[in-house]
């Protein structure tokens, strides 16, 4: 569990009442040392939803990228009148939220808002040893078509339709990397870090292996597996994939994978115990996973290694 400030701002639409919107979906922040990023996904089919609340003032910045491209429209900011410009697919703007806004939206509505701390801002840079960031510029008179933001958000999208399938280490991989690019697209700042040829040494691999093993429902952070490594979490990711070819969560769900094998092959257990006893929330999960690594389902894959 992130801040208690994170917490305002997840677990409810921070802009309308829930009834008005068809679907809002979130997920748990990601952890940082003294901060987290939120994401939440905000779905209205019907036009003129109106004037939307007024935003807490916070030291965050939100975020919005359209998947579904959106019309001009009027918003305010302390009471100063702005005409933010339509975006495509795709488009992006960024709002500071230590400021208050409000927005009258009159068509249909499906983006994705991340909360970003400007601690989380300051604790990336402080670890790339980059200068800090201050502010994030994409104004709404003026959005952007960010190709990379929308293939993030893609990557995402099934753990807001899925929470309870999703891999705490998949969601800490993407919404990093989301920052990472916020930070260097919008917050003006280069973000190069050296990492060994070799990757992890020994030592940090086995620690790190061991730990995902033995936690095999993903329920570690980035941050827990860089520590225990004593490496930064930028420095850990790349290192890890430059040892296994693999970041750690694609790393992981391979292992339990392989791990539902063993158990499919030994045992006459239920597909739904094998799933649950490898990681998975449940059978579906377990066929779905189970399928994109290998082209088939568990029972067709016991059959066949049954005879």
């Amino acid at each position: 569990m992130c801040a208690s400030e994170n917490e305002v701002v997840a677990f409810r639409p921070y802009f309308t009442p829930m009834r008005r919107l068809d679907a809002f979906e979130q997920l748990m922040p990601v952890r940082f040392r003294q901060s987290g990023l939120t994401v939440s996904r905000a779905r209205r089919g019907r036009p003129d939803l109106g004037s939307t609340l007024p935003n807490a003032r916070r030291d965050f910045w939100l975020a919005s990228l359209t998947l579904i491209g959106a019309d001009s429209y009027n918003a305010w900011c302390d009471d100063r009148h702005v005409r933010a410009a339509a975006k495509p697919p795709g488009g992006l703007m960024i709002v500071d939220q230590r400021q208050a806004w409000i927005a009258d939206i009159r068509q249909p509505i499906d983006s994705l808002h991340v909360f970003v701390p400007l601690a989380s801002l300051h604790e990336l840079t402080d670890e790339a040893h980059a200068p800090r960031i201050e502010t994030l510029v994409c104004p709404i008179e003026a959005p952007q078509l960010d190709e990379v933001m929308l293939h993030l958000t893609r990557a995402i999208l099934p753990a807001l339709s899925r929470p309870h399938e999703a891999s705490p280490l998949f969601v800490d991989y993407i919404l990093r990397a989301m920052l990472v690019h916020l930070a260097q697209t919008y917050g003006g700042v280069s973000l190069t870090l050296d990492v060994p040829r070799g990757g992890l040494m020994r030592w940090q691999e086995r620690r790190a292996k061991d730990m995902l093993l033995g936690n095999l429902q993903g329920n570690l952070s980035l941050s827990d597996l860089a520590a225990a490594c004593g490496l930064s979490v930028r420095h850990f990711s790349r290192a890890f994939k430059a040892t296994t070819g693999e970041p750690p969560h694609r790393w992981l769900l391979r292992q339990r994978v392989e791990y539902a094998k063993g158990r499919l092959a030994s045992t006459n257990d239920t597909l739904g115990a094998i799933a649950l006893a490898c990681g998975f929330s449940d059978q579906s999960h377990l066929s779905r996973v189970f399928r994109a690594f290998t082209g088939t389902t568990p029972g067709d894959w016991r059959r066949h290694r049954r005879g």
